[in-house]
């Protein structure tokens, strides 16, 4: 929190306009990144948890937990292009059902990755779940936009089904 000093060296026409008293300080909040929670957040919820799982031959779901921010999203970045730069790759599930939070790094980063995926012609299965993610997809009206699916078992059923 920042104290601005908001004294003027002529008092008197300053009591003249607050007659309780010219005010001395007033509180600025600090820049937030679009949608951070105003209130404080346990440090283990706002770190980054990774898992990259691969349940079939050319299959990767990549579980992310935590807070997808302008700090941490250049991390999930570079390994989703990892994995959708694999050579042998037929498809991928990013599941997001765990995150905390997503803000406008995260929908870039999510944007990214779907036109990554779309150039090489690899499915990309999106698990938006119920929470922050989910939130911003609906009121950004891109729901349409990716392949989602509830939970990460139901998309890679859907890949062996449509892509096996």
């Amino acid at each position: 929190m920042i104290l601005a000093n908001t004294g003027n060296s002529d008092r008197t026409a300053q009591h003249r306009r607050h007659p309780a008293g010219p005010p001395r300080h007033r509180t600025i909040a600090p820049p937030r990144d679009a949608g951070e929670p105003i209130t404080g957040t346990p440090a283990h919820t706002r770190s980054l948890r990774l898992s990259v799982q691969r349940p079939d031959p050319g299959v990767v779901v990549v579980r992310v937990g935590g807070e997808i921010d302008l700090s941490s999203a250049p991390r999930l970045a570079e390994l989703v292009r990892q994995r959708l730069t694999a050579a042998t790759l037929r498809a991928v599930v990013l599941d997001l059902s765990e995150v905390t939070f997503f803000g406008s790094a995260g929908l870039e980063l999510l944007l990214h990755a779907q036109r990554r995926a779309e150039g090489r012609r690899t499915p990309l299965y999106v698990v938006f779940g119920t929470g922050a993610v989910h939130r911003l997809i609906r009121l950004t009206g891109l729901t349409d936009r990716f392949t989602s699916r509830d939970t990460a078992t139901e998309a890679v059923a859907a890949i062996r089904h449509h892509h096996g």
